[in-house]
């Protein structure tokens, strides 16, 4: 075996090719349905200390728009803006349960089986834009504990 590292340099010659899978691999996950979302998804749904920022928050009426497909997505995952926030591990089980129980209001109220994580954050972060005292008033009750 060689004494230097027969990996080296493999990262640059690679380096184009790897991004371009590793944000098609991105793009898959998001746009798939909320019940195989994983734990990275749903990290970006709620901020530090109670406040609220999630994907298209700053780039205005996102779900206007619909897709080709009967009774799929309300929009497209290239509509979508990514953001990251940052959350407390009991704000993001808090957040888990939630989309449990909107995806199983969906599906028994509405028949809707394919709702996406994407669709749910945009729904979250639209509501929280309405409630900005209530999130207000959370982050300083947060930060007088």
């Amino acid at each position: 075996m060689p004494d230097g590292n027969r990996f080296a340099g493999l990262s640059d010659a690679l380096g184009d090719e790897a991004e371009r899978e590793s944000e098609a691999v991105e793009r898959d996950e998001t746009d798939r349905p909320a019940e195989t979302v994983g734990d990275d998804e749903a990290t970006d749904s709620e901020a530090t200390d109670g406040e609220t920022v999630e994907e298209g928050s700053d780039s205005g009426p996102v779900a206007s728009a619909s897709t080709d497909e009967e009774g799929g997505p309300a929009f497209s995952f290239e509509e979508t803006t990514p953001k990251s926030v940052y959350v407390r591990d009991e704000t993001l089980d808090a957040l888990e349960d939630l989309e449990f129980e909107v995806e199983a209001a969906l599906r028994r109220e509405y028949g809707v089986r394919d709702v996406t994580g994407r669709e749910f954050h945009d729904a979250l972060v639209r509501v929280a834009a309405e409630h900005a005292d209530d999130i207000a008033a959370l982050v300083v009750e947060t930060r007088d504990r």
